[in-house]
Parts: C-alpha cells; sequence; structure tokens
C-alpha cells in the first residue's frame, strides 16, 4: 500500500489534493479532491463529502496523506459504473404478463431492446461459441434452427425452445477445445428466459440440487452432450448474502477468486442428471477492457478479447474457476452482435 502527501488544490486541479471547505457549524475540514478521464475524454473534477473525506484521509504530523489503492479505487468504480450505463442503453421497460410473466415482475421489467441478437464468446482472443437469441431472423435464423433440430431429435419431448422470444441457442465453434465439465465440441446450450418458477424447482429436486436460499436469476441453461446424450443443468445465481457472507451462511456461500472493480457479479453451478456438482463455478460480470485487461496481467491469465474488438459491445465477462483451488482454469469475453443495433449502440 502506497501512500500520497496531498496538498491543498484549487477547483478543477487534475492534482489529487484537498480543498478546505466549513460545515454548517463552522467547523474547518477537508475534502478530498481528484480528477478524472471519461470515455468520451472529458475530464471530471470531484470533491468528497465530509464523512467520505474523512474516512480517506490520513492525518499525520507532517501532513495529509490518502492511500493511493483508494483514489484508484474511487476512479475505477466510476467508469464501471459509467461502462455499465452504456450497456444499459440495450434494455428498455417490459410490458408486464405480455412480455414478463407476473411471476418474474418484482425482480425484473426491463427486456432486451432488440430480440435479433446473439453473442460472440472469445476465449485467448479466439471466438470459442455462438449463442443466439430466439428472435434472430435469416441467415443466422437458419443456423439457430438447425441447432434446435440436432436437440430435439437427441433428446425427444424436451420444452419448447421458442417458448420465450429471448431465449438463447448456442453453439460451439469447430475444433475448440470447451471448457469442464463438458466433454464434446458437440454440445449446444438452451438458456430459457423467464422460466415458470415451478419448473425450475422441479429440476432443482430431479437435478439433487442442494436446498439453498440462492436468489436465483430469471434465465437458467441446459448443456446438451449429443454424443454421450448427457443434459447438464446451469443454474445461475446472484451475489447476496447467501453466497457472500462465510460467517452467517457457510453452507451456502459460494468461494470465488478475487474479482476485478466490476458491477455485480452473478454465478453459475453446473449439474449432472445423477445430481453431481461440477468441480468448476462461472462468475460473471461486467467492467471495462482498461480494468479487465489490468486484471488478467496482474494474474497472469489471457485477456480473452482481440486488438480490433476491444471497442466493440463487450457486454460481460466470465471467469471458469476450481471451485476448491480457486484457480482460475478459463477466461470469457461475451460481444454483443444486434441484426439492428442502430437504435442502442452508443
Amino acid at each position: 500500500m502506497s501512500e500520497i502527501k496531498l496538498t491543498d488544490q484549487p477547483i478543477g486541479s487534475e492534482t489529487t489534493g484537498t480543498y478546505p471547505d466549513v460545515d454548517e457549524t463552522g467547523t474547518s475540514f477537508n475534502r478530498l479532491s481528484f480528477t478524472l478521464t471519461d470515455r468520451s475524454g472529458e475530464k471530471l473534477y470531484f470533491q468528497l463529502n465530509k464523512p467520505d473525506s474523512a474516512d480517506l484521509l490520513i492525518q499525520k504530523s507532517d501532513g495529509v496523506y490518502v492511500e493511493e489503492e483508494d483514489v484508484t479505487y474511487l476512479v475505477e468504480a466510476f467508469k464501471v459504473d459509467e461502462y455499465v450505463t452504456r450497456l444499459s442503453f440495450a434494455w428498455r421497460p417490459a410490458q408486464e404478463t405480455i412480455e414478463i410473466p407476473s411471476e418474474w415482475w418484482e425482480d425484473v421489467t426491463i427486456v432486451p431492446k432488440n430480440s435479433a441478437m446473439w453473442d460472440e464468446v472469445y476465449v485467448d482472443k479466439e471466438i470459442v461459441k455462438i449463442d443466439y437469441a430466439a428472435g434472430v431472423e435469416a441467415p443466422e435464423k437458419t443456423e439457430m434452427e438447425a441447432l434446435t433440430t440436432k436437440v430435439n431429435d437427441k433428446f425427444p419431448g424436451e420444452v419448447d425452445f421458442y417458448d420465450h422470444p429471448y431465449n438463447i441457442i448456442g453453439k460451439y465453434v469447430d475444433n475448440h477445445t470447451i471448457r469442464p465439465p463438458y466433454k464434446s465440441n458437440n454440445t449446444i446450450t438452451v438458456y430459457h428466459m423467464y422460466y415458470k418458477k415451478s419448473w425450475f424447482q422441479e429440476l432443482l429436486t430431479e437435478y439433487k440440487c442442494p436446498n439453498y436460499d440462492y436468489k436465483y436469476c430469471f434465465w437458467f441453461g441446459f448443456k446438451y452432450d449429443l454424443d454421450s446424450g448427457e443434459r447438464y443443468f446451469k443454474v445461475v445465481i446472484r451475489d447476496n448474502d447467501m453466497t457472500s457472507n462465510y460467517q452467517t451462511n457457510p453452507d451456502s456461500f459460494i468461494p470465488r477468486p478475487q474479482l476485478p472493480h466490476c458491477n455485480e457479479p452473478y454465478f453459475a453451478k453446473i449439474y449432472s442428471q445423477d445430481g453431481t456438482e461440477a468441480d468448476e463455478y462461472d462468475v460473471f460480470f461486467s467492467t471495462t477492457p482498461e480494468i479487465m485487461k489490468a486484471y488478467c496481467e496482474e494474474k497472469g491469465i489471457k485477456y480473452p478479447i482481440p486488438e480490433d474488438k476491444e471497442t466493440d459491445w463487450i457486454w460481460t465477462y466470465g471467469l471458469v474457476y476450481d471451485k476448491k483451488t480457486l484457480e482460475i482454469k478459463q477466461v470469457k469475453g461475451y460481444i454483443k452482435k444486434a441484426q439492428d443495433a442502430s437504435d442502442w449502440v452508443v
């Protein structure tokens, strides 16, 4: 941890410093001030309030100091919020019962602006997977329908894969080594969005999932191994006290590696039909490419997005890691594509 010695700085200064002020009782205090550069290149000046400044400023006999890491945290927090706000432009308010079932309305009230889109998934700067939303049109629709036909041929009697226009059907790119526990490239993904909660509860029982009081997301996945005939069940879990507080919830706690500065992460666990939980967990989050690249360099892992794609719509990042050792086994980056993105890419 390194400290920065501060001096009083005028309003608008680009040097991190202090700005003297007086509170409503006439008591003098110092505000922590700093400047950052936003996505557009504009410089923004900030002063913290009295309580936040007091928490961060270190009074010593020879002056006032601040931990450099604390200033970095504040700058990164702004940049992550700014980046996530940009991503939110891809969503719009939904209509209850028409687009989102009433049983989900308290959890989510938005849907993607465009149902005709897909994710390109990258690992080590190479595309490894494509996830199509059910609303895509030709030529992607032709490819997606071929995938669902393959699944229906191998797994007859499955729930309609198109029961919601935002369901996702995905395929792995040929000859790519997929992450464990999947054993075959010939594996097709189906994510059910805004699913019936009663059906999900039945699946938790069928796959012998532990009965934790998790906050499950409004989507879950089936992974269909067409070679072995295995259907994996992938549950997606919000991070809250049940998953992050080991002291109060040791059984439901989800261990995780140190993450970069990011928005609210969420996790995924994968179960086989005999109830076996995979040795790997996923954690997903959104952050800026700059923060993620620095994190990958620090951890000695490979940044997933190729250089010529770094300004694309990088939707989220995912880490596949060993649930016991926390070793990161794969780093994924998801780029959102739309057949008509003119109304939401900014």
